[in-house]
């Protein structure tokens, strides 16, 4: 243990010891904090003997867990117990798991996920409120949004409806209500009722509460910057009074205020705990000074923080380079010409991360870096547990463990010759009965579904018989599979030559033979089907794309995504007006300073060199404008980077402005074709707009439709003039 303490500087060393007050460390980017946090859990078990099962440390993605729990275990291979290491919402399910009748629920219980959400909403929606077209023109994420919002606010259905004025919005209400009654029907909650219920097991059961605060001698925090109000009470329910909590956060990477993160939380921690302590580690091992110096600098913009400057003993490094391109394929061409340069020089292309702000933002990228072949990967797309095939074949776990009518429902449409029509009969047909869809194909006489379709016989053999299979194996992949091959489903696989879906299918098995090597059941009286309703909640949890990222590829990924990585080369690309920061960012000077914290994060992402690109003059529909460089590009200070621009004469990305003045002279001026600023035309396809800008033989035109500002050519045959 103290070579361990040697290896540490001053403040981390001051962090790892204190242990008799709540203490907050601020850690400046690339600090050290894990090494501090495991270190620490260590200390308290080598040097104060706390029982390892009695340490709580949570954090907030399943990579950041992992690598705490594997830490650990190198520092002290041979413990006797495990500290509880995991994600906050993952500790949640665990409490929920033990106390799960006193917040009404029932044992075997599933946690859903966003696609199932989506999917209930929307059968939700075409049952109750077809009447209602207004209501389609919310999206299902934003609807799931504004429910969240309601629970995370402990605000319930009745208690939404009544604040509602509106008809929509009360129409959203009222769904919410339905949404509730139907998650009860299936015996399911959603990843924002694992910390309400938790709150409300902890606020009505004093009894539960108190097992829980003797449960642990220690609890940690990590990332907390990204706590909300409603993790922080669940905090305060643990540790109040007991000087036994560290939190480990740091205030300028707070950027996640759009799921409910308070900047505010981590600033004022020690007004909710008077005899706090609070230590800044703000000594950096990641990156260059000349990386460090201008994201200091620019950070130090925002007002809402806390001084500190963070520093290194590394290499002084290059300077930041800022590029301005022409257009969207003249920045991606760009990075392509960069990274080929960086191969030469000895990088290779895992080095490498492309962070952009918004997903839409690399297209003109994966266009590139495939013509010019350069490997790369994408981080963001589907998640291996989100897809279609998986997701099918979980449903199949699912009828088994829970017999949920979502599930057979996904199960019956993924089989061969059932479609939508025998779905919708048997459904009546259960209803009529006042029977489960599962008990109406599987317990009930085979004559009621044989009047629906003759072929159902084969699917509700399948189901009575993984009963049996699963009972006899207690084995989770050998059963999926006889399910998924007596089926007909892998068959379907094969006839459709879906090559990719099977090698996923073989991934999945491979999955649960680990999960039944592994699998240690907490009660060993547990019921037949525990194990597989265990294992569809640890998958329900599992939430890093960061843990996708392959070696010997360039990385495509967004600041966000990044968080919590470093690499050696970092581009920041599209750092443009209204998309970094954003159009619904720029008119509030909170949501301004979160996008700076953005970019502050992008920037200290990398080790050696860090190139920042923007475009300036082509339109874009992301923006509704022509491209002009970020207000972020004008608060770096000119002697903390290097300028490449399109034009060679000027150091200053601003000084080229000939294209802005050039708008403003042709306010006035008629077009070769007749049209001014603030002509109404008319548009074949998008109906009537307004000239808002001309510029050469290119007009801007805002239309009253749903399209917005686009641009057109004036001697666009599908426009004309209206009187």
């Amino acid at each position: 243990m103290n070579n361990l303490l040697l290896q540490l500087n001053e403040q981390q060393l001051a962090a790892v010891t204190i242990t008799d007050k709540p203490l907050r460390i601020v850690a400046g980017a690339g600090s050290g904090k894990t090494k501090v946090i495991t270190t620490k859990i260590a200390y308290l078990i080598e040097e104060l003997k706390m029982a390892p099962y009695k340490i709580l440390a949570v954090t907030f993605t399943n990579k950041a867990a992992r690598e705490m729990r594997d830490r650990v275990t190198k520092i002290i291979p041979d413990l006797t117990s495990n500290p509880h290491i995991s994600t906050f919402h993952a500790w949640c399910s665990r409490v929920l798991r033990e106390d799960f009748e006193l917040v009404g629920l029932n044992k075997n219980f599933l946690i859903i996920d966003q696609g199932d959400q989506i999917a209930i909403l929307r059968s939700l929606i075409n049952e109750h409120f077809s009447h209602l077209p207004e209501l389609k023109k919310y999206t299902e994420k934003k609807i799931i949004y504004r429910i969240g919002n309601w629970k995370n606010d402990l605000t319930s259905p009745l208690e939404a409806i009544e604040e509602c004025y509106s008809g929509i919005e009360r129409a959203i209400a009222t769904l919410y209500q339905k949404y509730e009654d139907y998650l009860k029907t299936i015996n399911s909650i959603d990843f924002n009722d694992l910390q309400v219920l938790v709150f409300k097991l902890f606020n009505e059961h004093p009894e539960a509460l108190e097992k829980w605060r003797n449960r642990y001698d220690y609890v940690m925090v990590d990332e907390f910057q990204d706590t909300n109000d409603l993790q922080f009470d669940l905090i305060k329910f643990l540790t109040r009074d007991k000087n036994n909590l560290t939190v480990v956060g740091d205030p300028d990477q707070t950027i996640y205020s759009w799921r409910g993160a308070k900047v505010d939380i981590i600033l004022n921690f020690t007004k909710s705990f008077s005899n706090g302590v609070s230590i800044t580690l703000n000594q950096n091992y990641r990156s260059t000074q000349k990386i460090l110096d201008l994201a200091n600098d620019f950070i130090n913009n925002n007002k809402n923080r806390e001084a500190k400057d963070i520093f290194t003993n590394n290499a002084t490094g290059d300077l930041p380079i800022i590029k301005e391109c022409e257009s969207r394929n003249d920045e991606a061409r760009y990075v392509t010409l960069k990274i080929k340069e960086l191969i030469k020089d000895g990088y290779e292309y895992k080095d490498i991360f492309v962070l952009y702000r918004l997903n839409a933002w690399s297209q003109e990228f994966e266009k590139e870096f495939q013509n010019n072949k350069i490997p790369f990967q994408l981080i963001g797309g589907i998640r291996f547990k989100d897809r279609k095939v998986i997701k099918e074949a979980n449903a199949f776990l699912r009828t088994l463990a829970t017999q949920d009518e979502q599930a057979v429902e996904r199960v019956l449409k993924s089989i061969p010759k059932v479609g939508d029509v025998t779905i919708k009969k048997l459904k009546e047909k259960a209803n009529d009965m006042n029977v489960s869809l599962y008990d109406l194909i599987v317990n009930e006489d085979e004559l009621h579904i044989n009047q629906v379709s003759k072929h159902l016989t084969t699917i509700r053999n399948v189901l009575s018989n993984s009963v049996n299979v699963y009972n006899e194996s207690k084995n989770i992949r050998m059963t999926l599979q006889y399910m998924l091959v007596e089926s007909g489903y892998i068959q379907k696989l094969k006839d459709t030559e879906k090559k990719e879906d099977l090698s996923y299918i073989d991934s999945l098995y491979d999955q649960l033979e680990n999960f039944d090597k592994s699998y240690q059941p907490e009660d060993s009286n547990e019921g037949s089907t525990e194990k597989i309703v265990s294992y569809l909640q640890e998958e329900a949890l599992l939430n890093s794309d960061a843990d996708d990222i392959e070696a010997q590829k360039v990385t495509l990924l967004t600041v966000h995504a990044a968080k919590g990585l470093e690499n050696k080369i970092v581009f920041v690309v599209g750092l443009n007006q209204d998309v970094f920061p954003g159009r619904l960012s720029s008119n509030s000077a909170r949501e301004i300073e979160e996008e700076r914290r953005t970019l502050y994060v992008a920037i200290t992402r990398a080790e050696e060199k860090v190139y920042i690109t923007y475009i300036k003059g082509e339109f874009s529909f992301i923006s509704q404008s022509e491209l002009a460089p970020s207000k972020f590009i004008k608060e770096f200070d000119q002697d903390l980077y290097q300028f490449e621009g399109k034009y060679q004469k000027s150091s200053n990305p601003f000084a080229n402005t000939s294209h802005l003045s050039s708008i403003k002279s042709n306010q006035h001026v008629k077009t070769s074709a007749g049209y001014e600023k603030n002509d109404v035309i008319e548009h074949m396809i998008f109906g009537d707009g307004v000239v808002i800008e001309i510029n050469d033989q290119t007009m801007k035109v805002a239309f009253s439709s749903s399209y917005g500002i686009m641009p057109i050519s004036v001697n666009d045959a599908t426009i004309s003039k209206k009187n």
